[in-house]
């Protein structure tokens, strides 16, 4: 009997607890999960979710290009892989770029997608260095 009443008083507090939660809610830290899925793409001239030309946002996506993207396909420093280059290349949209990142692509230039493997604010980070690249001289 006292363990029931035990358990009745701790359901009890916990639903209490529970009901006056949202009132102290706070929104999670920038790099949470689902405040990167939040970020919307820039489609249809919406707004992007950060300058792309952020040095510390440019740095995130040189390294995850790094990881990700340069060794087979895209070459170290966006250059010499067996995929195209962005160094020097100016034809390349944001918009392009997010897209073909996020679906992939089954053309001649065969690419994975990513959109499952990488939050938007991610992929951004991705264009944001690529269009970097883009701004660079081939030498």
């Amino acid at each position: 009997m006292a363990q029931r009443n035990s358990l009745g008083l701790l359901a009890a507090i916990l639903l209490s607890l529970w009901a006056v939660t949202p009132a102290f809610a706070v929104a999670p830290p920038a790099d949470s999960p689902r405040t990167q899925q939040a970020a919307p793409a820039p489609r249809g001239g919406a707004v992007l979710p950060f300058d792309l030309m952020d040095p510390a946002r440019i740095e995130t996506g040189r390294k995850r290009f790094a990881k990700t993207c340069a060794g087979y396909c895209h070459g170290h420093e966006g250059i010499g892989g067996r995929a195209p280059d962005f160094k020097g290349r100016t034809d390349l949209s944001a918009e392009e770029a997010f897209k073909t990142i996020s679906e992939g692509r089954q053309t001649a230039d065969v690419m994975p997608p990513w959109g499952e493997a990488f939050s938007e604010e991610q992929i951004w980070e991705l264009v944001a260095y690529l269009k970097h690249l883009g701004r660079q001289s081939v030498d």
